[in-house]
């Protein structure tokens, strides 16, 4: 990412605060008075969240399935299911940031009292006040082979839009008429959107129908989430590639964004220390994303290391100046204080020296443990040029 890129992301601070994500990492940088990498890294990892995804429709639309080909780890099959209420369970996995609830067993007969349950349990979420908790979206199956759509399933869809995005999702599409779907997206005009989806490829006699859709479906469901679940479902979903990559640039734009908030105080170069949560938080956050086993133990080892190498201990103040070093640009339009400009810009080339050091290890098949990941992550680092 080039000097102007930055420069845009640090006018754009203000409007980005306002976001959830960029408050708690300015709060946990102000309450940093000395750093304690340990405690800083379990704050991060504490900090991220979960997608919170809403799946309905009658039995048998192939609900499970859709799950299953979408997210890692077979969720459907081997999640752990809550219930939640009457009506729908909360599945979830170790390891996997996104929770599916699913109403099981929605049918003509009892819909109103699911559209009841659901909208109930979604304000109640809303009113704790944690966005994490929140129900962020909800996915709509009709089998698309039934050509069929009940007036329960277009009331249940237009009250759920009130409350939250909802998606359409016509599943076991093997054919390439659309009537259907037109008739579908005009009677759920509150809808976000209508989307085709085989989620297997399907034998036919003169041939295999291959998988579609899926990557449409997480394309748009990420645009649709807040920011806060945005990195989540990134993380689990396993059928678009490019959403990885959006998820990465979106974490290292909100921290760049936070330090530069930091460093527009402006604060002292000995107090960069308040800018190693954002780091960290940064760090923890791309792992979380590009699926890297992180713990407390990973993180440090990755942050010590990096500054080990450019001869200095583990602290803020160092990273950062460290860091400064290696961009001789960032050094211009630094003085007595770290600027706003500075902050972003070496938190910026910070985040994608991490992400390249992901990237090319993975590319070449080596293991992603502390040791290899942290030797490339400081030659990285060195390398890091402004363009």
């Amino acid at each position: 990412m080039g000097i102007k890129n930055i420069i845009n992301i640090i006018k754009d601070v203000k409007a980005v605060q306002k976001q959830p994500a960029i408050q708690n990492i300015s709060d946990a940088a102000k309450n940093a008075n000395s750093l304690n990498l340990k405690a800083l890294v379990e704050a991060a990892l504490e900090k991220i969240g979960h997608a919170n995804i809403i799946v309905a429709g009658k039995t048998g639309v192939g609900k499970s399935t859709l799950v299953n080909a979408v997210f890692q780890g077979n969720l459907a099959e081997t999640g752990v299911g809550r219930p939640v209420t009457q009506n729908m369970k909360e599945y979830s996995k170790e390891g996997e940031p996104v929770h599916i609830f699913d109403t099981k067993g929605f049918e003509l007969g009892n819909y109103k009292e699911v559209i009841k349950e659901l909208k109930g349990e979604i304000n109640r979420r809303k009113q704790l006040g944690d966005p994490k908790e929140q129900i962020h979206l909800g996915w709509f199956c009709i089998s698309n082979d039934g050509k069929r759509l009940e007036s329960a399933e277009t009331e249940f869809i237009n009250e759920l839009s009130k409350e939250i995005p909802i998606v359409v999702v016509l599943t076991k599409t093997v054919d390439t008429k659309l009537d259907f779907y037109n008739l579908v997206k005009n009677e759920t005009p509150k809808a976000t959107n209508v989307i085709r989806v085989l989620a297997l490829p399907y034998e036919t006699p003169i041939g295999t129908i291959p998988a579609f859709g899926l990557d449409e479906l997480i394309d748009h469901s990420y645009e649709l989430m807040p920011d806060i679940a945005k990195a989540a479902l990134a993380s689990s979903q396993k059928v678009n590639t490019q959403i990885t990559k959006k998820a990465v640039d979106k974490v290292i734009a909100i921290a760049a964004a936070s330090a530069a908030t930091i460093g527009a105080t402006p604060i002292p170069f000995s107090d960069a220390v308040l800018l190693a949560p954002v780091q960290i938080g940064m760090i923890a956050s791309i792992c979380k994303v590009m699926k890297v086993p992180a713990d407390k133990q990973f993180i440090t080892t990755l942050v010590s290391s990096a500054a080990g190498v450019m001869g200095a201990t583990a602290t803020g103040r160092t990273i950062v100046r460290g860091l400064i070093k290696l961009i001789p640009e960032a050094g211009l339009i630094i003085g007595g204080t770290i600027s706003a400009a500075t902050a972003g810009i070496v938190t910026s080339g910070m985040g994608y020296a991490f992400y390249n050091s992901i990237r090319l290890l993975q590319g070449q098949g080596i293991d992603l443990n502390a040791a290899n990941l942290s030797k490339e992550f400081t030659e990285q680092l060195k390398k890091t040029k402004l363009k």
